[in-house]
């Protein structure tokens, strides 16, 4: 028999051995093989969208701040905010994203969790934006992400002013209140 035709033979011989000889100990390693595959995509796939989830709600957080700050330069005068709650008159003016308007009140703005909220207050040359009912590591990503360029004319974590932009590093020991707040302050 010449050297292709025993290769054949053996590459035959071989794929019948293995497909006869798996038998019902095949047909378990086969299916527990697909099953732990399939739980590996499935938990990769959570965990993306958990890290994804953070990462959105934070990126909101900074957004939803930003929204209020064009908001009040959209229905104000430069430098004439009054004094006081303008929370309710953004409401009313329809100057706020309605995603952050919580049905039935017009004193606060919904942030990026169930028990955050936004504030705006007039200071009248300036106007500051609180969002209040953070936890330690949402305050730390916010306070980060809405620091970058220099937006503010200042921002506070509990009290404390923080240099802008602020790292992870310089927020840390600011926000851990366990409930936390941050102010940006504009003009």
């Amino acid at each position: 028999m010449s050297m292709q035709g025993r290769q054949k033979t053996d590459r035959r011989s071989l794929g019948a051995f293995l497909r006869d000889d798996s038998g019902l100990g095949g047909d378990i390693l086969n299916t527990i093989f697909w099953v732990a595959l399939a739980a590996i995509i499935m938990g990769g796939t959570v965990g993306l969208f958990m890290m994804a989830r953070g990462s959105t709600a934070s990126l909101i957080s900074a957004s939803g701040a930003f929204d209020i700050q064009s908001g009040v330069h959209e229905t104000s005068s430069l430098g004439n905010y009054g004094s006081g709650d303008l929370t309710s008159a953004l409401i009313q003016a329809k100057a706020v994203p309605s995603n952050m308007i919580v049905p039935g009140n017009s004193t606060t703005l919904q942030g990026p969790t169930g028990v955050s909220y936004y504030t705006v207050t007039g200071n009248v040359t300036t106007f500051s934006i609180t969002l209040s009912g953070l936890t330690d590591s949402e305050c730390m990503k916010i306070a980060e992400q809405s620091t970058t360029g220099n937006s503010w004319l200042s921002v506070a974590i509990n009290g404390s002013t923080v240099m802008q932009p602020a790292t992870l590093q310089m927020v840390q020991g600011a926000c851990s209140g366990g409930t936390n707040s941050i102010t940006w302050v504009s003009d």
